[in-house]
């Protein structure tokens, strides 16, 4: 996947969908991991208090599947008294006091998927890699359900097949979510520009979709903009 398809990819998805990517990336994960310690083959040569260890890490990788599902409800919108009412009934205050630090670092990396770095240097990834490359991942875990679970092995499509769509108006609250993020950040007009063109590409849908020739004109302007800004990233 190229740098302009990676920055792409994801604007396809609801955030919902990216979401309930990053949890059944890490429910796989932890399904490899658990299934790994059913054999006994080399438990003669196994070292003392092994098996606790690799238990214990399932316990670990269990907490992250755990907080990536709260993550998805909320993305989803349910209330932190529902989540609490699962999480052996604690109040809505705990629930969202164990959890809070967790939904803001989603939000934040929503909003900006890369870590900051020094010029010429590559950034790393903040967002999860199943949000940041959804179409990859998909395929992945499409793969991984057909390949072991049995009820699903006639299913093309038994993950991806059933996200939830990205509507036009969850669109433009990610459009206008990340204009305000880069207009609080020092982002590049490379970044910036960007953002402008699927601004200017919802707007262009609207006009069709909707009859707003007004629409149109926005989304021209837009374009115009954005291809200001890259003009002066190259100068």
């Amino acid at each position: 996947m190229t740098s302009r398809e990676l920055d792409t990819d994801r604007w396809a998805y609801s955030r919902t969908a990216l979401a309930r990517l990053a949890l059944a990336h890490e429910a796989a994960y932890l399904a490899d991991r658990a299934a790994a310690v059913v054999p006994t083959k080399n438990d003669a040569w196994s070292h003392a208090g092994e098996t606790v260890g690799l238990a214990a890490e399932l316990v670990e990788q269990a907490q992250e599947v755990l907080t990536r599902a709260v993550l998805y409800e909320r993305q989803k919108g349910t209330s932190w008294e529902a989540i609490g009412e699962q999480l052996d009934g604690i109040t809505k205050q705990s629930a969202h006091g164990r959890y809070k630090e967790a939904e803001q670092e989603w939000k934040a990396s929503l909003a900006e998927p890369f870590y900051p770095a020094p010029p010429g240097r590559p950034r790393g990834a903040r967002l999860h890699e199943a949000a940041l490359e959804p179409t990859p991942a998909g395929r992945r875990l499409d793969t991984w359900t057909r390949e072991h679970l049995p009820r699903h092995r006639d299913e093309k499509h038994p993950v991806t097949g059933h996200l939830p769509h990205l509507s036009t108006a969850e669109e433009l609250v990610q459009v206008l979510d990340s204009i305000r993020h880069l207009q609080e950040t020092d982002a590049g007009p490379c970044e910036r520009a960007a953002v402008i063109e699927r601004k200017a590409a919802l707007l262009e849908r609207i006009a069709v979709e909707d009859g707003r020739p007004e629409c149109a004109q926005q989304a021209e302007e837009a374009r115009a903009y954005a291809a200001v800004l890259r003009q002066g990233a190259q100068e």
